[in-house]
């Protein structure tokens, strides 16, 4: 058996008061779970890494994915990009080996490998990465005269690239091109350059142009000379065929060939008639047989002594 007891108001006011404050305990709890759950995940995208801190201390490094934190220990201090990026240009002052004041202008691409190593260690990387390739353009460039700068831009930038390994790899970050875009000097060495360049080519024009010469005169004295060669074998041919008649002609006196002899005498007379009566003022004189007895005779006569 219950007995009722009845309720007054100032009862029921109390309830719906504790009721209220309850709702109000479970709206504030509903809500800072939410906001532990949203604090907790999170997505790294795929073109940064996040640096996690906990307790105002480093803890780890978050790359790309869902990853979860401790609420209200652990917050996410920086968000890196580590795609490759490009110091802006600026031309860097440098003195050459032959005391040539130059401009040059880099192009100084890197990215960032170690995110939490380029934010702790360094307080503005790009800053910090200008410097040092000032000083090492300036170290390299000073051991290198002008001519060697202007034609050995890729040798250069290698160099000046082998050199900042060693200090990017402190800062977390990796070069991935450093470039020589252009060199430019102040008007006065341009004029030297130019005035030399002209000189050059006027030099070089001479140069050819006696190299021709000599090339020519070389070729004329050997066409002389081989002219003279053949012209010294034809003399020496004919002196050799006349030898060679004379010779026969004496075999065939010795032989008794007289008769002979005097027919070819007789043969050469007719021809040297006929060719001067070709002329218009020709004169034609006609030996005696005796005359040609007598040379006849004489021709014998040399034969014997031969």
């Amino acid at each position: 058996m219950f007995i009722k007891y009845p309720i007054t108001s100032d009862q029921g006011t109390h309830m719906e008061s504790v009721i209220s404050f309850s709702n109000i305990i479970y709206l504030v709890l509903a809500a800072l779970i939410v906001i532990a759950l949203r604090s907790a995940i999170k997505i790294v995208p795929q073109s940064e890494n996040w640096l996690v801190e906990r307790l105002g201390k480093y803890n780890r490094k978050m790359e790309a994915g869902l990853h979860v934190l401790i609420p209200f220990f652990e917050t996410v201090q920086h968000k890196v990009p580590i795609q490759e990026r490009q110091l802006p240009p600026k031309p860097i002052n440098a003195i050459t080996l032959d005391n040539v004041t130059i401009s040059i202008s880099l192009a100084v691409l890197y990215r960032i490998a170690d995110a939490s190593k380029t934010m702790y260690r360094i307080s503005n990387v790009d800053d910090a990465i200008m410097t040092i390739v000032n000083g090492t353009v300036r170290s390299v460039i000073g051991k290198t005269d002008l001519d060697g700068v202007q034609s050995n831009r890729r040798h250069l930038s290698d160099e000046i690239e082998e050199d900042l390994k060693a200090v990017s790899d402190e800062w977390g970050i990796v070069l991935t091109r450093v470039e020589i875009l252009e060199v430019d000097v102040d008007m006065e060495t341009k004029q030297a350059m130019q005035l030399q360049l002209n000189a050059e080519r006027n030099r070089r024009a001479l140069v050819r142009e006696a190299e021709g010469k000599k090339q020519a005169t070389e070729l004329d004295a050997d066409a002389q000379l081989y002219a003279a060669q053949k012209q010294a074998e034809a003399m020496k041919i004919r002196a050799d065929a006349e030898a060679y008649a004379v010779n026969a002609v004496a075999k065939a006196i010795t032989s008794g060939g007289e008769s002979a002899v005097a027919f070819e005498i007789k043969k050469i007379q007719a021809q040297a008639v006929q060719e001067l009566s070709k002329g218009s003022n020709a004169k034609i004189v006609l030996l005696p047989t005796d005359v040609l007895n007598s040379l006849s005779g004489t021709l014998g006569r040399l034969a014997d002594r031969i």
